[in-house]
């Protein structure tokens, strides 16, 4: 038992050790508000309350480099 518990714990250890950062960051001048605002609107006139997990982004055209 304590042999199958010690593999696990190296196993889930060398994955996490071995995850890279995400390439490029969102900021908040990147997500698309018009959309997430007709979203929550839709939502509440519903009765239904949205969490943005991961909020929409602009197109990459109108995002200014």
């Amino acid at each position: 038992m304590r042999l199958a518990f010690a593999l696990t714990l190296t196993v889930l250890a060398g994955g996490c050790a071995s995850t890279e950062p995400p390439l490029t960051t969102v900021g908040l001048r990147d997500v698309d508000q018009p959309k997430m605002d007709a979203v929550e609107e839709a939502a509440a006139r519903r009765g239904v309350r949205v969490y943005w997990m991961n909020p929409p982004l602009k197109p990459e055209a109108s995002i200014k480099k």
